[in-house]
């Protein structure tokens, strides 16, 4: 692949903004009502594909969904309201309930606008709509508590407060969420940010499922303390930022998948797509070593050599016969031992990227054996699982990419610190890449912060980590010179597998193999 087709993770990303930052850049960029409505019809149509998307994560029938919406009258409650006229014009809307905080006479005129086309959308009789007004009704609450009491909704949608937001919340607001915090619902999302957050947030905010980020991704929603109330965070693209806009923290973007979407040139061969070398396994843990090795061959390498314990060598070999198979001599407990690194010697090539650490165990000999391995390969390397250790980093330092959950990365830093500033800080002075995972995994080498907005609870499984790092050493293998690129790009494509497989299958009934299968699929979705 040439220099000219490549898209780096600079490239494929969006500047993550203030609050504050974000409504100055929107008055810039929708300066007439026109731009404003097409940007809002926009936001309308991909939030609510997204919503939907989402409730498929559940096993519950996609047919008649019931849903409920506290709405502003701001823009929030605008888009909030063309993501139920989109989900109706696409047949699966039943009942809509409608909790308006203000009277309909209060709404912005785009807001109005929503409205008014999803009252002539709905049948009368399936259209509910109640005025939360401070002044009005005393009986307001209870009105309020009788709608989400009728019946179980499975949508709930808070379009109420937006970027604008400041505390404290009006009490008519901080009652009306409490009520929707307390109803029983399938899925509850947020439109941009969960109301009563903000730059300043209130104690008192609404608690989602999911959060999606309307053509520019807030800070607040990075903020870990926030987690709770935000959930998984998904980015809608309306197309803000067609050049690039600089920024220390940004959130990926599907075109980074591009590269491998591309057609690969007619006059290659197998040396062209790379050569990786594995590292991995025990006799212990023999299953993350094979989900590592099929991940690699799913993702495209070119030529996969695998050093694993010599016990597992002869079954594993007729498994997967794709990869050249090195028979490693083991520890009395089974894992790699010292004395092979004489094999690495031999082997009679370089590879262009080296994989270590899934299924290794925490031996000390193999441990040790990780770490002088620095000696005689060269980089890059994908550390991951028990290979997680202060002396291998170390021993790496400025050729390693590494894939730690937080308990991992934990044990990887000197010193406490907080995760996000942790996580610059190490990558910063370790000279390497890390994905840190977890929900939204974060990636950094020192110099910016890269948020990904894909995948779900099915990567909350063993193997999943097995998965991504046989991922990245068979991307990176193909383009050894570029490990930002590299991680950023698996890190969203084994999102993005998480999500078209939850789709497809639910959260729950789902092995970690499944994923494998999904690779291909997911790069057209």
């Amino acid at each position: 692949m040439s220099d000219c087709d490549y898209t780096s993770a600079e490239e494929a990303s969006h500047p993550i903004l203030s609050c504050k930052d974000a409504s100055d850049w929107e008055k810039r960029a929708l300066e007439t009502d026109r731009s404003e409505w097409a940007a809002m019809q926009a936001v309308g149509r991909q939030l609510g594909a997204g919503i939907l998307a989402d409730y498929r994560m559940t096993r519950y029938a996609e047919d008649c969904l019931k849903t409920f919406a506290l709405i502003g009258t701001g823009h929030n409650g605008g888009d909030a309201l063309l993501a139920i006229g989109e989900m109706h014009r696409r047949g699966v809307i039943g009942k809509v309930a409608l909790a308006i905080v203000g009277s309909l006479a209060d709404l912005k005129p785009r807001s109005r606008q929503a409205f008014d086309l999803l009252e002539r959308a709905v049948p009368q009789e399936d259209l509910a709509t109640i005025e939360l007004i401070e002044s009005g009704e005393p009986c307001w609450l209870a009105r309020l508590s009788a709608m989400l009491g009728e019946s179980r909704f499975d949508i709930g949608i808070d379009g109420l407060l937006g970027m604008s937001f400041r505390p404290p919340l009006r009490e008519i607001a901080k009652e009306a969420l409490a009520r929707f915090n307390g109803a029983a619902m399938r899925l509850k999302v947020a439109v941009d940010l969960p109301s009563g957050l903000g730059d300043t947030s209130d104690e008192s905010r609404f608690k989602a499922d999911a959060t999606y980020a309307t053509g520019i991704l807030k800070k607040p929603l990075l903020c870990r303390a926030n987690a709770n109330s935000v959930g998984c965070i998904r980015y809608l693209d309306i197309g803000f930022f067609r050049n690039n806009f600089e920024s220390t923290e940004r959130v990926l973007t599907d075109s980074i998948l591009d590269p491998i979407r591309e057609r690969r040139a007619s006059h290659s061969d197998k040396r062209s797509h790379g050569r990786l070398l594995i590292l991995a396994g025990s006799a212990k843990m023999p299953g993350a070593l094979l989900m590592c090795v099929r991940s690699a061959l799913q993702s495209g390498v070119g030529l996969l050599t695998v050093c694993a314990p010599e016990s597992l060598v002869p079954q594993f070999a007729a498994a997967v016969p794709e990869a050249m198979w090195v028979p490693w001599p083991e520890t009395p407990g089974g894992g790699l031992a010292l004395e092979g690194i004489s094999l690495l010697k031999r082997l009679g090539f370089e590879p262009d990227a080296v994989v270590m650490g899934p299924g290794i165990g925490s031996e000390a000999e193999s441990v040790a054996l990780l770490a002088e391995s620095a000696s005689v390969l060269g980089g890059p390397v994908v550390v991951d699982a028990d290979a997680l250790r202060p002396e291998v980093i170390e021993s790496w330092k400025g050729r390693f990419v590494a894939t730690p959950h937080e308990g991992e990365f934990q044990r990887l830093l000197r010193e406490p610190s907080t995760l996000d500033k942790g996580l610059m800080d190490y990558a910063r002075s370790n000279s390497g890449v890390i994905a840190l995972k977890g929900p939204n995994t974060r990636i950094s080498d020192g110099t910016r912060l890269y948020l990904n907005p894909t995948g779900n609870a099915v990567l909350a499984r063993g193997g999943s980590g097995d998965l991504l790092a046989g991922m990245t050493g068979a991307l990176l293998a193909a383009s050894p010179e570029r490990p930002l690129d590299v991680v950023c790009r698996a890190v969203y494509w084994h999102g993005k597998v998480a999500d078209a497989i939850a789709a497809r299958k639910g959260q729950v009934a789902v092995r970690t193999t499944d994923l494998l299968d999904m690779y291909g699929p997911a790069l057209m979705l």
